[in-house]
């Protein structure tokens, strides 16, 4: 049976982990590009015409203007990009490595770690989750450049990132 002392250990233990990956956001930076299209509709390699999953994304989601009153905290999941491709490589040694990176082999085990540390974050019914920031029109690259995380196209050390947003109450966190 757990002890008051076990217990307040495992909570610290929890708060320490959980300062690693969420950080209070001073500032949300939005830009109406992340709503128009303009970024979705980018050309990637095989994509010709951007994202396969634009407009559907946007249209599910409101505007983050739409969230007055919030704090804003941002959950981070980091991923060592480079590692999983030098295993990929190791288990095929014919592919490109392109295919050693590609998202399919990888982005949703990190989405899922990453949706599971921001609901986590979620200890009230107010609360509200961004899981695709950029879908409610959030420039995540500036908001988090401003907050001093430099996030890069097509890195070796992917930072994926979440925003949860706490309502205010009484004018206060």
């Amino acid at each position: 049976m757990k002890t008051l002392l076990d217990f307040m250990q495992t909570e610290q233990i929890r708060i320490i982990k959980q300062e690693q990956y969420i950080i209070t956001l001073q500032e949300v930076v939005y830009d109406e590009r992340a709503r128009d299209g303009t970024w979705c509709q980018a050309p990637y390699p095989n994509h010709k015409k951007g994202c396969p999953n634009f407009p559907k994304c946007i249209e599910e989601r409101p505007r983050f203007k739409a969230y007055q009153g919030y704090t804003w905290y941002a959950v981070t999941e980091e991923f060592d990009l480079a590692a999983h491709a030098e295993k990929m490589k190791a288990k095929h040694p014919h592919w490109t490595n392109r295919q050693c990176r590609n998202l399919l082999y990888w982005q949703g085990g990190v989405r899922k770690r990453l949706r599971i540390k921001a609901e986590g974050f979620c200890y009230s019914s107010t609360d509200v989750l961004l899981d695709i920031p950029e879908a409610n029109g959030v420039n995540v690259f500036a908001t988090m450049a401003k907050h001093g995380v430099f996030l890069k196209a097509n890195p070796d050390y992917v930072t994926k990132v979440m925003l949860v947003g706490k309502i205010l109450k009484n004018g206060g966190n």
